[in-house]
């Protein structure tokens, strides 16, 4: 057979020739599997349950690597047919957790499946007759056999937020590279992928994000643009660029995808000044005293973050908040003067860059 022609390269010599019995005796086989997730439980929960736990928040639908809800309704109807006919769904993969004693699952695939099945069971379908008289579309029998409805789900229990990252982007990527799956993947925004990549430095943004973020940070005193997975965004390109130093390097997805994987720690040096640098820039939006030129002529624009927290970074330690602030408006001046549109492109970057 197939496996009893099998021998471990541990086995082959040189010559490729397979060594004696006396010498296979020797051999030590040395494979190994480093960072192994504990196995997944493998359970069914009726439609009614998963819909009373995300009724009760038990379930978490919108952890920050999510994209929003975008089947339409078409998409939606199929699933709940699939469903009713008993056709095969693909499983809920959950991230199980325990905090005093409550348990919470975080949906690391399905959402848009939850979803669906959420509007239909908390949906009551009517119709109405001859005479104005309404009654429900479906007999009781058959919306009670929707509710038992068995949904096949995978559970993982208490693993590390990077881990629950890296499992998202992996049944992401492994969606079959078929036009549909290609189709699948590209409809999620780049955006949110990049939030969704683990390693040392993506652990470093988040840290950063959980600072700025709320009334602790930014607030309401600076608006910008804090849509799904573009807070990610704006962060990694600020420090991708401080890092670059004295260097000029444009933020784009490829080259912030690439900087992100990086398996290196972050300098220790470089994190203190970092996390210095957004402090004080959120002490200028928030005091009266410095914040006008973050709303006049208009709110900043994604490249101007980004732009901002790059002249903060350099000029700290040289500049008053007075002068920051004062150069922050002159910046914002300059680039309108020689940009008809402040969009997030070389050019533009470039400009912003030059005045700092």
């Amino acid at each position: 057979s197939d496996e009893d022609d099998y021998v471990p390269l541990a086995q082959v010599t040189k010559k490729g020739k397979t060594p004696s019995k006396a010498t296979k005796s020797n051999c030590k086989e040395t494979y190994t599997i480093k960072q192994e997730l504990r196995p997944p439980r493998n359970t069914q929960y009726s439609a009614r349950s998963l819909y009373e736990q995300i009724l009760e928040s038990s379930i978490d639908l919108d952890p920050d690597y999510q994209r929003d809800v975008v089947w339409p309704e078409t998409k939606q109807i199929g699933l709940i047919d699939s469903i009713f006919r008993n056709y095969y769904i693909p499983p809920v993969i959950f991230c199980d957790t325990t905090d005093d004693g409550t348990e919470t699952r975080t949906c690391i695939d399905g959402k848009q499946r939850l979803t669906s099945i959420q509007k239909v069971t908390g949906k009551k379908y009517w119709y109405k007759q001859a005479g104005a008289t309404k009654r429900m579309c479906l007999p009781k029998s058959i919306r009670q056999a929707f509710a038992n409805k068995q949904i096949v789900c995978v559970e993982y229990d208490n693993i590390p937020d990077d881990q629950e990252r890296e499992i998202f982007q992996r049944v992401q990527l492994g969606v079959a590279l078929t036009p549909a799956g290609e189709s699948l993947i590209l409809s999620i925004p780049y955006t949110q992928r990049m939030s969704a990549i683990t390693g040392p430095w993506p652990t470093f943004i988040r840290e950063i994000q959980s600072e700025v973020l709320g009334e602790e940070g930014f607030g309401a005193s600076l608006d910008w643009g804090q849509t799904r997975g573009r807070d990610f965004q704006g962060l990694v390109s600020i420090v991708f660029m401080i890092e670059k130093l004295p260097a000029f390097a444009t933020p784009v997805s490829p080259a912030l995808d690439k900087w992100l994987q990086r398996t290196t720690a972050v300098p220790a040096q470089l994190r203190k000044e970092v996390l210095d640098t957004f402090r004080i820039f959120m002490t200028l939006t928030k005091d009266k005293k410095y914040n006008a030129p973050f709303h006049k002529p208009s709110r900043i624009s994604p490249i101007e973050f980004v732009m901002i927290g790059v002249l903060i970074y350099s000029h700290r330690t040289n500049l008053s908040y007075t002068q920051l602030s004062s150069a922050v408006e002159q910046m914002r001046a300059d680039v309108r003067a020689r940009e008809k549109d402040v969009r997030t492109n070389t050019r533009v970057t470039k400009s912003l860059f030059q005045f700092i």
